[in-house]
C-alpha cells in the first residue's frame, strides 16, 4: 500500500513539474530521441519537451548533440499540446532576433533578406526560407514576387531582396515576410510619379502585360496603357499575338491620356508603330522609288462605290478611281473588276502631301501622262472615312436600345453592338439591369467604347471599364501558388512544411 502511495505521489509530482513550467523558464533535460527535425527532451515530468534540431546545428549542418546528452533550454510554449523548447530566448545566441527585425516589423519598414531554400508541402513549393539578420523567416510563394510574375522557384534561391515582415510571433522566433508588398509599394510610388508627369508624345519602355483581341496592355511601371490593334503595326489586319508576346519589353509612344477622377482610373492610349520615329508617310514621300509614274505591286484592301483602296507599302493605301481600274468597258461597281485581297499591279498617278492622298490606276495608264480622276465632294468625304478597327477607343452615340444591349453609332457612321454584359451596371436580376441600362444610357446619349472585334460589317464593342477588368482577371489568375495552396494562420504556414 505504501508502494502504491509512493507511486501516486511520484506521478502527482511529475504532473506538478510540467504544470509549473511557464514561458521563459530555463530548464534542463536529457535528450531521449532525435528525429529528422526534432529533438525530444526528458524534463522529468509527464510530458517531454520538443526542440527544433536547428537550434543545435552548426553552420555546416552538423548536429551538435546526441541521445543521452544533458542540455539546457528555455520554455517557449507550455500547454495541453506539450512543451516547446528553444535553446535561447529573445536576443541571445543561435536564433538571436536582431533588434532591427523587431524595429522593421513595428515600423513596417523593408528589411533585407536572403532566400536560402524552398519550403514544400505535399511535394509542392508553398514558400521559401529567408535569412534575415540571423533569423529564418518564411515567405509564402505568392509573396516572393510581383503580381502575375512567374519564375522557376530555383531562380530565387541565393538572391537577396527587400522584404516586409507581415507576421512576428514567439518573440521573433517565427517570422513571415512578403516581398510582393515592397514591390507593390514601389510600383504605387512610381505610378504616382508617372501620372503626375505623363504627356502625350512621351516615349516609354514597358512590358506587355496581357494580350486581348483588340490590342495589348503594356505595363509602364505600375500603370497599364492600351496599344490598340491599329497602333501595333503599320500593316493592316495584324493580330496582337503576331506582333508582341506577354513579358516582352517594348518601346511605346503616348498618343492619348485621360486623368482618372474618383474611382475612375487614368487611361493611357499607346502606340508601338509611332514609337519608331519616322512615319510610313514621311518615308513614302521621301523615297524616290514611289515617285509619280512608278509601278508597284499592291493588295486591294477596301472597296467603295467610287473605287478601290489598294495598299502599296506598310501604312500607305492609294485609291484607284472606278474609271481607272484598268477595265476596257464601263464599270458600275469596282467589285466587277477586283475584290478585297486581290494582288494587282498599279501605277502612281498623283501624290498629294497636304491631304496625304495617293491616286493610282491599275496596270498601265490609258494615255501617256494620265491624270488622277477628280473626286466629288461626297466621294472625297467618304474616302476620308476610316473603317473602325479592333482596339480603337471612341466616343459613340446610343442609336438604339435592346434588352440585350445598346447599338452605338461611331463617329465614322458605323454602328456596333455593346452587349449588356460589357456595360458596368449596378443591380441584381437581368430585368433590373435592363432598366438601369436604359435609364443610364438613353437614346442619343454619349458613351465611350472600345472596338472589341470586327467581322465584316459587324462590330462588337466593349467599355474601357470592362476591358480593364478583363486584363486584371487575366493577370490575377496567374498568381496562385503551386497547387492553389491556401495559406491560413501562422500555424498553418509552418505546420507540415518540409524543411
Amino acid at each position: 500500500m505504501s508502494e502504491e502511495r509512493s507511486f501516486a505521489d511520484l506521478f502527482e509530482q511529475s504532473l506538478q513539474v510540467n504544470m509549473s513550467m511557464k514561458k521563459g523558464d530555463k530548464v534542463k533535460g536529457e535528450v531521449i530521441d532525435i528525429q529528422k527535425d526534432t529533438i525530444f527532451v526528458n524534463l522529468g515530468g509527464r510530458q517531454d519537451g520538443v526542440l527544433d534540431a536547428k537550434d543545435f546545428t552548426d553552420p555546416e549542418g552538423n548536429l551538435k548533440v546526441k541521445i543521452g546528452d544533458e542540455i539546457e533550454a528555455y520554455v517557449a510554449e507550455s500547454g495541453a499540446d506539450g512543451i516547446k523548447l528553444r535553446r535561447q530566448m529573445g536576443g541571445r545566441a543561435i536564433h538571436e532576433v536582431d533588434k532591427a527585425v523587431e524595429d522593421a516589423f513595428q515600423s513596417k519598414m523593408p528589411i533585407e533578406g536572403k532566400v536560402t531554400a524552398e519550403r514544400k508541402k505535399d511535394d509542392k513549393v508553398v514558400g521559401y526560407a529567408v535569412q534575415i539578420a540571423g533569423s529564418e523567416a518564411f515567405c509564402p510563394a505568392s509573396q516572393i514576387d510581383g503580381r502575375g510574375v512567374h519564375r522557376d522557384s530555383a531562380d530565387y534561391i541565393g538572391q537577396s531582396y527587400a522584404f516586409r515582415i507581415t507576421e512576428y510571433a514567439e518573440d521573433g522566433y517565427k517570422l513571415v515576410v512578403s516581398r510582393r508588398l515592397v514591390l507593390e509599394e514601389e510600383e504605387a510610388e512610381a505610378r504616382q510619379k508617372l501620372l503626375a508627369n505623363i504627356q502625350v508624345g512621351d516615349l516609354f519602355y514597358g512590358t506587355v502585360a496581357s494580350i486581348q483581341p483588340y490590342g495589348a496592355f503594356v505595363d509602364l511601371g505600375g500603370v497599364d496603357g492600351l496599344v490598340p490593334n491599329r497602333e501595333l503595326s503599320w500593316d493592316r489586319g495584324v493580330r496582337p499575338e503576331d506582333i508582341v508576346k506577354v513579358g516582352q519589353r517594348i518601346q511605346v509612344k503616348v498618343v492619348s491620356y485621360e486623368p482618372g477622377e474618383g474611382k475612375q482610373r487614368a487611361r493611357i492610349g499607346l502606340s508601338l508603330k509611332q514609337a519608331s520615329g519616322v512615319s510610313p508617310w514621311e518615308a513614302f514621300v521621301a523615297d524616290p522609288a514611289f515617285a509619280v509614274g512608278t509601278k508597284h505591286a499592291g493588295t486591294v484592301v477596301r472597296l467603295a462605290d467610287f473605287g478601290a483602296f489598294i495598299n502599296i507599302a506598310p501604312g500607305i493605301d492609294g485609291l484607284a478611281h472606278i474609271s481607272q481600274l484598268g477595265a476596257e468597258q464601263r464599270v458600275n461597281h469596282p467589285s466587277e473588276v477586283v475584290k478585297e485581297g486581290d494582288k494587282v499591279e498599279v501605277t502612281i498617278l498623283e501624290v498629294k502631301e497636304d491631304t496625304r492622298r495617293v491616286a493610282l490606276c491599275i496596270g498601265e495608264p490609258k494615255v501617256r501622262g494620265e491624270k488622277a480622276a477628280q473626286l466629288t465632294a461626297a466621294e472625297a468625304q467618304q474616302a476620308a472615312v476610316v473603317a473602325a478597327t479592333a482596339g480603337e477607343t471612341l466616343e459613340g452615340e446610343v442609336d438604339r436600345q435592346a434588352p440585350y444591349g445598346l447599338f452605338v453609332k461611331l463617329p465614322n457612321g458605323q454602328t456596333g453592338l455593346l452587349h449588356i454584359s460589357q456595360i458596368p451596371l449596378d443591380g441584381g436580376e437581368n430585368a433590373m439591369k435592363e432598366r438601369i441600362m436604359f435609364k443610364k444610357y438613353p437614346l442619343h446619349s454619349k458613351i465611350r467604347v472600345i472596338v472589341k472585334s470586327v467581322d465584316g460589317d459587324r462590330l462588337s464593342l466593349t467599355t474601357p471599364e470592362q476591358a480593364e477588368s478583363e486584363t486584371e482577371s487575366t493577370t490575377v489568375t496567374n498568381v496562385q501558388d503551386a497547387g492553389n495552396v491556401s495559406f491560413g494562420s501562422l500555424g498553418d504556414l509552418f505546420g507540415g512544411l518540409k524543411l
